[in-house]
């Protein structure tokens, strides 16, 4: 799969579970009484942020393991182990 693949993937799953986060909160019709907007843009951006710091995570340990996988490759010997 491709690195833009992988981006809209990440994207989209991003998107989708912050939207279906808050229509679940606004569904809810006594926890209705309780929310202001202010309070859900809050857990909105919450939302976007603990995913992107995810996806951020996520690709530097990806990196991390290419790059490990790599540099064991380039030690292996070129006969026979």
């Amino acid at each position: 799969m491709s690195q833009e693949a992988h981006t809209a993937t990440a994207i989209f799953t991003t998107f989708s579970g912050v939207i279906g986060g808050v229509t679940k909160a606004v569904s809810a019709k006594p926890v209705l009484l309780y929310i202001s907007f202010g309070a859900l843009g809050t857990v909105v951006l919450y939302a976007s942020v603990s995913a992107a710091a995810g996806y951020l995570v996520k690709k530097v340990l990806d990196k991390f393991f290419d790059t490990l996988a790599s540099n064991k490759e380039k030690r292996k010997p070129n006969g026979h182990e």
